[in-house]
């Protein structure tokens, strides 16, 4: 499976919303998920490696399209009956126009030019998405804004660097653990100061999660090699 292969499908914006009885229990998700050994029809499913936040007992996973989010869902739900947590899963989607997370189930509405133009932004992205392969390393970058994410992400793909984006977050591959270091180092000195940077691996060949965790993000330069 190329973890860095996009569907061609629609491209807004999904994330799945769990909301758990305790701190405990998220501390519990947070670290099955990060542990979490996927087959490769799972990972097909979910588009490759995924974004998992987390602000106290709500924890949130941002995926690539819709499939993706389902599959997320999905993995999220077998792991909290399994795990016996209690507490809610809601499938989300971005309304751009308000700015705001809303129910899935709940259309986004008919303004058909913002539409288009998301729609064609959205589509583009995936082509330059679907081109790269899988990488060994990876800068993993959080931003304060969605809007950064797309000046940030054309900028360094005009470098000539793998990114892929997921609303407020970036990740670019890398080669080699010096070059994501280096790459890392300098996008810290870069980018706004309460963004976050960090690093992740696969030091002895260990496959990289799949559920991207970015609760242990600090400010200052970190190297999550994913262990």
């Amino acid at each position: 499976m190329n973890d860095w292969d996009d569907p061609p499908r629609s491209r807004d914006e999904w994330r799945v919303e769990v909301a758990l009885d305790r701190d405990a229990h998220t501390d519990t998700l947070s670290g099955a998920l990060h542990d979490l050994q996927l087959d490769n029809e799972a990972r097909k499913l979910l588009g490759g490696s995924v974004i998992v936040t987390r602000d106290g007992s709500y924890l949130f996973v941002y995926a690539w399209h819709e499939q993706s989010a389902q599959e997320a869902e999905r993995v999220v739900k077998d792991i909290m009956d399994h795990e016996k947590l209690i507490g809610q899963v809601r499938l989300m989607r971005w309304h751009p126009v308000a700015e705001e997370w809303k129910d899935a189930e709940e259309p986004l509405p008919e303004d058909e030019a913002a539409l288009a133009e998301e729609m064609r932004e959205n589509e583009e992205e995936g082509r330059k998405e679907a081109s790269y392969g899988a990488y060994p390393w990876e800068v993993v970058i959080d931003l304060p804004h969605v809007r950064e994410t797309f000046k940030l992400a054309d900028r360094l793909r005009g470098e000539g660097f793998p990114v892929k984006r997921r609303f407020r977050y970036l990740l670019v591959g890398a080669n080699t653990e010096d070059d994501a270091v280096e790459l890392g180092k300098r996008l810290e000195a870069e980018v706004p100061d309460d963004a976050h940077v960090g690093v992740r691996g696969n030091p002895g060949d260990m496959p990289l999660p799949t559920f991207v965790n970015l609760s242990a993000l600090k400010p200052g330069f970190l190297r999550d090699l994913g262990l």
